[in-house]
């Protein structure tokens, strides 16, 4: 009889590095950072790896650190939440499937002669203790059928609800650059309920200027200048599948600030935090080390995720960015060796999005390298891990939709798809399933 006893499935650790994808600058030789840093690590891990370039949300399309996460973690866009879902379970904060949510920023403004406002600072240099102070003083606000409230949750953020039968399909007002006016909130075009987006609109435009008002008379004001709460990433709560059930791991995020930690509780995975360091080399030494750990003791997917090449990118300084990604490569020494991992792990390096360091662009909709190495998985030719040496490998030109699929094909547990062994409708084959029995 052949032994009927299941193998072990091969762990999987994807290690995040945000923004990491860059275009060409003249003062690098006509080389992205990547291009142009010294990575001797990275190097010989693509060398042992399937390679290729990932389009989280496809060509051309910029995606959010947030959105680009959820994706590839196996979700599909349409069921996307919005970002202060996320943002506001990391805080602790709880969200009423009743309310549509903003994320809030404390910022600095100028009012002009016209009354516009103009960004002047983001994360105005107030202190936490004086945001709370000023928050809880700050009266809810019932217009138009709605209640429109703001809750501080702290680092000079908040989040900003507006219930009572309220519409998502509004615009932002923060125009991510200082000294561009702040932007008026106004319905979409293609709002889904045209009367509830107007509505939405303007019960918070009445609260607002009800806040900018209350601030500019009891917080730090002068010439003209006082804080705000620039609102932005709308959302609202929705049930979402547990990561468990939709990829068929348990998973565990390694990170820091809000937005990890919410991602993580929302799908039902772990997390384990590690503060941000100064040096590069030091903060991915530590997430490789908690990932170890995590995998030691039975997680079977980690994803790792470090962001100081995104606050490079965000600089706009293409030569500190390829720095900082040189010292990201000597902290992955341990990555390349494998030490410290269980040697059947399958390693995948790649990014959620470029961050160009020039340009306007917040984020850009450039490809990103993407690596995977482990057991059967072929190596291809590359020797480079960059953007344009990985273009040419065996993995081809993947969207986000395709990575958690690819990752799982690696593994050996992708779904025979045609085959309906079990009723749910996940990524992975399922390990258990109903018995039919003969009564």
């Amino acid at each position: 009889m052949a032994d009927s006893t299941p193998t072990r499935n091969h762990p999987i650790l994807v290690v995040m590095i945000d923004g990491l994808g860059d275009r060409t600058w003249p003062e690098l030789g006509d080389r992205t950072p990547l291009e142009a840093a010294l990575t001797p690590n990275l190097d010989a891990l693509a060398r042992t790896s399937a390679t290729g370039v990932l389009y989280p949300l496809g060509p051309g399309r910029a995606p959010g650190t947030e959105l680009a996460h959820f994706v590839l973690l196996g979700y599909p866009a349409h069921t996307y939440p919005g970002r202060v879902v996320f943002e506001a379970a990391g805080c602790g904060f709880e969200l009423s499937p009743d309310d549509v949510a903003f994320r809030a920023l404390f910022s600095m403004v100028h009012r002009e002669e016209d009354g516009a406002l103009v960004l002047v600072e983001h994360f105005a240099g107030v202190d936490d203790v004086l945001c709370r102070d000023l928050t809880d003083a700050l009266e809810p606000l019932e217009h138009s059928g709605l209640t429109v409230s703001l809750a501080f949750t702290g680092a000079r953020q908040g989040v900003l609800t507006v219930s009572g039968g309220a519409s998502e399909d509004v615009t932002d007002c923060d125009p991510f650059f200082t000294g561009e006016p702040v932007a008026a909130v106004r319905p979409l075009d293609n709002a889904r309920d045209a009367a509830a987006a107007s509505r939405t609109a303007t019960a918070m435009t009445a609260f607002l200027e009800h806040a900018y008002r209350f601030l500019r008379e009891n917080g730090p004001s002068s010439a003209g200048e006082s804080l705000f709460p620039l609102v932005k990433w709308v959302g609202r709560k929705r049930p979402l599948p547990a990561f468990a059930e939709r990829t068929g791991m348990q998973g565990v995020i390694v990170g820091s600030g809000s937005l990890l930690p919410g991602i993580a509780a929302e799908l039902e995975m772990g997390f384990r935090p590690v503060p941000t360091r100064d040096d590069p080399r030091t903060d991915i030494e530590q997430r490789l080390a908690e990932t170890g750990r995590a995998l030691a003791e039975g997680a079977d997917f980690v994803l790792a995720h470090t962001k100081v090449a995104d606050e490079a990118g965000h600089a706009k300084d293409p030569s500190l960015k390829r720095d900082v990604i040189a010292a990201l490569d000597r902290g992955m020494a341990s990555l390349a060796s494998r030490s410290g991992l269980p040697p059947d792990t399958i390693v995948c390096v790649t990014s959620d999005h470029g961050t160009p360091s020039g340009t306007r662009l917040i984020h850009s909709g450039d490809p990103v390298p993407v690596i995977i190495s482990g057991p059967g998985v072929g190596a291809d030719a590359v020797e480079r891990f960059s953007e344009r040496a990985c273009a040419t490998g065996s993995l081809g030109h993947l969207r986000g939709e395709d990575f958690m699929p690819v990752l799982l094909n690696a593994r050996g547990t992708t779904r025979y798809l045609g085959a309906r062994l079990s009723s749910h409708v996940g990524l992975h084959w399922p390990e258990e399933y109903e018995t039919f029995r003969v009564r």
